[in-house]
């Protein structure tokens, strides 16, 4: 089995740039987040 995975684009962080940027590009492309945590872990939701 092949585990690899191809993105287009990978966002390192998912505070507020981070999460802004896969946002606005989430349409048009294949995009990755890498975060320290749990996306829903962080406190960039409530900002």
């Amino acid at each position: 089995m092949d585990s690899t995975k191809q993105y287009d684009v990978v966002v390192i962080g998912s505070g507020a740039a981070g999460s802004t940027v896969a946002l606005a590009l989430a349409g048009h492309t294949n995009i990755a987040i890498i975060s320290k945590a749990d996306l829903q872990e962080g406190s960039t939701r409530y900002a």
